[in-house]
């Protein structure tokens, strides 16, 4: 059970770290609208990231496959994982800080919810990134069910928890986004997830 915590909150700060659309969105929200209206979107995000993860691992019959050759989802994860990894590295930073300036008209809280739940679930790569982790992850390390839900409900509070201190210092961190900035982020969580990667390939092949 240690071993799911642990790993579920480490998965949940390498998330946290990766810089996109919903991390402007959470600042932009709480500098104009505050932060717990922020606070809100940051739960509509984590909402979302919760369907994509109940999508992924109990309702694809592909995990049922996984679960009988755990070698080959091994290999294949981590070489998806280091591959996804390689991609944050090599992008450019696209997203200013101010790309997602928000309509000063006022939402009820229901609003800002269903907000981030929609901004996190348009983007594709978001599912296939649960998916991977559903069919890696907990097969690699052989969870049992209660086990897999520890992990995942550790992954989400880490990265409900990271949002909201985004919105509380919403002002200072706005002020040294800058490009430079996101590339070394995306770098920092992109060598992560290709050490991860490799490692479950490496130990996979070792049998």
């Amino acid at each position: 059970m240690q071993d799911a915590i642990l790993k579920g909150i480490a998965l949940g700060l390498v998330i946290a770290i990766m810089i996109g659309p919903v991390f402007f969105f959470i600042l932009n929200t709480s500098i104009k609208k505050g932060f717990s209206s922020a606070a809100l979107a940051a739960f509509g995000v984590m909402l979302s990231d919760a369907f994509f993860i109940a999508l992924a691992y109990f309702g694809s019959s592909v995990l049922l496959y996984l679960n009988e050759h755990q070698q080959t989802a091994s290999i294949t994860g981590g070489m998806v994982i280091a591959a996804y990894g390689t991609i944050l590295i090599i992008r450019e930073a696209r997203v200013s800080a101010r790309s997602l300036e928000l309509p000063e008209e006022k939402s009820k809280p229901a609003a800002y919810v269903l907000k981030g739940f929609l901004l996190n679930s348009i983007n594709p790569s978001v599912l296939l990134f649960w998916m991977v982790v559903a069919g890696t992850i907990p097969v690699k390390e052989q969870y049992s069910q209660t086990e897999t839900i520890t992990f995942y409900a550790c992954t989400l509070i880490t990265i409900l928890s990271t949002d909201f201190l985004k919105a509380w210092s919403a002002t200072r961190l706005r002020n040294i986004v800058t490009a430079k900035f996101l590339i070394w982020m995306n770098r920092i969580a992109g060598s992560v997830l290709i050490i991860y990667g490799i490692s479950m390939v490496l130990k996979a092949l070792r049998g």
